[in-house]
């Protein structure tokens, strides 16, 4: 076996091996999206995760300094994919609904909010810290971010891009 081809070979083995293990990785990351229904602030119908479309899922509270980054993104997301199909649904926790409307009179949302001030939700999407966000597609969680992050919220919206085929 010549030089050349003996490394053309292994180059060849690495980046076949590398693929494979990213395949893996991107395969088992999506896990299934707990549901949930509640219902949302001055609404009657229920919410469920469910649905086909994309959910953009944010758990907040008003304590919460990201989540004053975060507000303007997720209606950025809304204005930009909720034609094409996005579900923003933003989940407080505050155990006092009065400190989440004092924090929605300064940071309006044009998206869906529901309370949890029993943890309910958190709970089964084990959040770690505020804000967290989960991308979920087809029940499944395809994306999530603890805190918030300019390079995470290019990555959801590359995700969109991807998911709308734009």
């Amino acid at each position: 076996m010549t030089p050349l081809r003996s490394t053309t070979e292994a180059i060849v083995r690495t980046l076949l091996s590398l693929f494979l293990t990213l395949s893996f990785a991107a395969a088992v990351a999506a896990k299934p999206a707990p549901d949930f229904s509640l219902k949302p602030n001055l609404q009657q119908s229920l919410i469920e995760v469910s649905q086909k479309g994309p959910v953009y899922l944010d758990f907040w509270a008003s304590w919460c300094g990201p989540c004053r980054r975060s507000f303007p993104f997720m209606n950025e997301l809304v204005a930009q994919y909720q034609p094409e199909g996005l579900t923003v649904i933003a989940v407080n926790l505050d155990v006092e609904k009065q400190d989440a409307d004092n924090f929605l009179t300064q940071f309006p949302a044009n998206f869906t909010i529901v309370y949890d001030p029993e943890f309910t939700i958190a709970d089964a999407y084990k959040v770690a810290g505020m804000p967290s966000s989960y991308l979920i597609y087809k029940g499944e969680i395809i994306e999530q971010h603890v805190g918030f992050r300019e390079k995470d919220a290019e990555a959801t919206h590359r995700t969109l891009k991807k998911l709308f085929g734009n």
